[in-house]
């Protein structure tokens, strides 16, 4: 069984995010597929046909239109600096910023991709199929520098850089091998010490050094000459540089890393000094091939702008610098600077650096279990370790395309078609907040007992599941807006601009399917009613309404949309339409409407999947502890914004809301 997340005693240690998550399945409750059909012929004892829906917006909605190759190699970031804008022309940005539309009329559309992966999603969860959402290619480092001392990672830190209260990093050269290997050249020692200090402010201006607060602040490294060693409080500063007194004793490298500028309010750098290293020597160490894998598989975009976009500071002649090995050992542990980032190695891991894949349990990864869930069966799938390497789907899902009898003046929050609105700046997704991402199980959530990548993988923790966003209540144009000008001005390849549609546009759409048992009709059937009105809804019978999300600006409460006047339909394939070439004057096409069987074969899903998952018959599948998980995260209007906003390092009045790493509580308990 996987380890169960517990939500925190005191309200003080519970956390709060746009999003949540429905925990995982067991193991022993992953839900197989039932033998597959030939893709070849209609089988008769399987059901063949196709569902019309309505989808409504109930908040406003945005999906993003299509760009040209020309557009998207020139533009693909849908963001330029100023002297690009001004090459642009207002139809080109107009242009990239469209709604995803038919070309015929420039109507919306939305794409049938787009509600077949929402779709997908829910009955992943529904269904208790494995988890397919996680790539396993980013490895997990962290930084622990100034961190309290009962913060977890602190001792883990502290055990990977020190020995025995002992800095153990020294500084050196890299260089690649004819071989591929990396070697790093150890830079002379300066007094005994491997690496010195330099204040900014005596840094003559002859060194043409770019100085911590300026806007085109990066690293460099600058060739300089140093002397004057005196030992500050833990550091060893050099009082004496210059860019080449022969008076002075040291030869080296002036090494500057981040400025730390980033979410300060300020705007101003709280650092002063910089690094200096002697020259390089011909001792070496070699780096262990698997430390430079899992180096460049956790590059974080800083390392990518500043340094190589591919391979960080893995370049000949770079200054670096290196945990100490013990003797007979390869470096593992590297960066370009002293307080560099390092892995996190669970001790099953041999040393590697873990990803997130790695806290998922090994019979739910798609990438490792080659049995076929119900899902797989009915979406299909690519490149399974089985003998099938790639299957299509039995689903197909049309684009939706909006009411013909809407008014184009009543489908757009800006009625003025140049119009767009600026929403705030969405990142991207940390998963090393780890009390967010990850299982913890203290009942008292105290931050020295929190799980982290470190812990061992499905025995401490694994990854809390399915990451949803709730819905908000009020979404209105002026709250997905951003309201500050001056930042928009002042980061203007941060924003993007988008034009939404508003709430309560109908668009229609169907969903073709073939050869699917009566389980698997039943459980598409069930997702899909989940999204009705509660009034309309048949399967799932109690007061609240439940939305599905579609497009950008979930954590905004954007794209909330809901599903109505759903029509089964199935197809008399043998019986009729092979048999008849006209019904009266039409076409025979051997279809009929079949909404008095839906309930049929909803019930024989749920028989299904109560027996699979261990549960009695009678038990109504809406109390199962996991769907009720999902039924809280897609209730609707949802929650008022401020109960579900991100958390800030810099608030107004909380100051730094991350900083005792609150744990986000299960979705029943926000």
């Amino acid at each position: 069984m996987n380890p169960k997340h517990i939500t925190p005693k005191s309200k003080n240690n519970r956390a709060f995010a746009p999003y949540n998550f429905v925990e995982l399945p067991d193991e022993n409750k992953l839900v197989l597929a039932q033998q597959l059909p030939n893709n070849n012929c209609y089988d008769e004892k399987r059901y063949t046909g196709y569902i019309e829906c309505t989808l409504v917006t109930e908040t406003p909605l945005y999906i993003r239109g299509g760009l040209t190759p020309n557009d998207f190699k020139n533009f693909g970031d849908l963001s330029c600096n100023h002297q690009e804008l001004e090459q642009v022309t207002s139809e080109e940005q107009k242009r990239w910023t469209n709604f995803f539309n038919n070309p015929a009329n420039n109507r919306p559309i939305i794409p049938g991709s787009s509600i077949r992966g929402m779709l997908r999603t829910i009955m992943e969860i529904v269904t208790y199929s494995k988890f397919h959402q996680v790539s396993g290619n980013q490895k997990l480092f962290f930084r622990a520098v100034a961190a309290p001392k009962l913060d977890p990672l602190t001792g883990e830190y502290n055990k990977k850089l020190l020995d025995r209260d002992k800095n153990k990093v020294k500084a050196g050269y890299i260089q690649q091998q004819k071989d591929s290997t990396w070697l790093i050249y150890i830079a002379k020692d300066i007094e005994k010490y491997p690496f010195v200090w330099i204040k900014e402010s005596l840094i003559p201006d002859d060194i043409e050094l770019i100085k911590l607060n300026r806007t085109d602040y990066k690293p460099q490294y600058l060739e300089v000459k140093f002397d004057d060693i005196t030992q500050y409080k833990t550091r060893y500063i050099a009082n004496q540089i210059s860019k080449d007194n022969p008076n002075h004793k040291y030869s080296g490298y002036l090494v500057t890393s981040g400025n730390m500028i980033e979410g300060n309010t300020e705007g101003k750098s709280s650092r002063q000094y910089h690094c200096l290293i002697g020259e390089k020597t011909n001792d070496y160490k070699e780096i262990d091939p698997g430390a430079v894998e899992d180096y460049i598989a956790g590059l974080t975009e800083f390392q990518k702008k500043f340094f190589d976009e591919n391979s960080g500071v893995l370049k000949n002649g770079c200054p670096v610098f290196f945990r100490e090995p013990k003797p007979n050992e390869k470096v593992t542990l590297f960066g370009h600077s002293p307080n560099f980032r390092v892995p996190y190695t669970p001790s099953a891991n041999n040393g590697r650096a873990a990803s997130v894949t790695d806290f998922i349990p090994s019979r739910l990864k798609s990438s490792e279990n080659s049995d076929i869930d119900m899902n797989e069966a009915i979406f299909g799938w690519v490149n399974k370790k089985s003998q099938d390497q790639a299957r299509a789907g039995r689903i197909f899902i049309t684009d939706a395309m909006v009411d013909d009898t809407i008014p184009e003046d009543q489908i757009w929050c800006q009625q003025n078609s140049d119009e767009r609105i600026t929403p705030p700046i969405l990142a991207t997704p940390k998963p090393t907040t780890f009390q967010h991402y990850l299982v913890q199980t203290d009942p008292d959530g105290k931050r020295e007992n929190l799980k982290h990548y470190g812990s061992v993988p499905n025995q401490d923790t694994v990854i809390r599941g399915y990451k949803l966003y709730w819905h908000h209540k009020d979404v209105s144009n002026s709250s997905i807006t951003e309201d500050n000008s001056q930042e928009i001005k002042d980061k203007p390849k941060q924003y993007t601009k988008i034009r939404p549609i508003n709430p309560q546009i109908r668009f229609h759409f169907k969903i073709y399917f073939d050869n699917l048992t009566e389980q698997e009709l039943g459980a598409l059937l069930w997702v899909l009613d989940l999204a009705k009105e509660k009034e309309k809804r048949i399967y799932v019978k109690n007061n609240q309404e439940y939305r599905f999300s579609l497009g950008m600006g979930k954590p905004f409460g954007m794209g909330a949309v809901k599903l109505t006047n759903q029509v089964l339909w199935l197809s008399q394939r043998q019986e009729k339409r092979y048999r008849k070439l006209f019904n009266d004057n039409s076409w025979e096409t051997g279809n009929y409407n079949a909404n008095e069987l839906a309930e049929i074969f909803v019930e024989e899903f749920k028989k299904y999947l109560l027996e699979r998952i261990g549960e009695t018959s009678d038990t109504n599948l809406e109390n199962v502890e996991r769907i009720k998980m999902l039924l809280t995260i897609l209730s609707f209007p949802g929650k008022p914004k401020g109960s579900v906003r991100y958390m800030k390092i810099e608030h107004p009045q909380n100051n730094n809301e991350y900083g005792e790493r609150p744990v986000l509580p299960n979705p029943g308990d926000v």
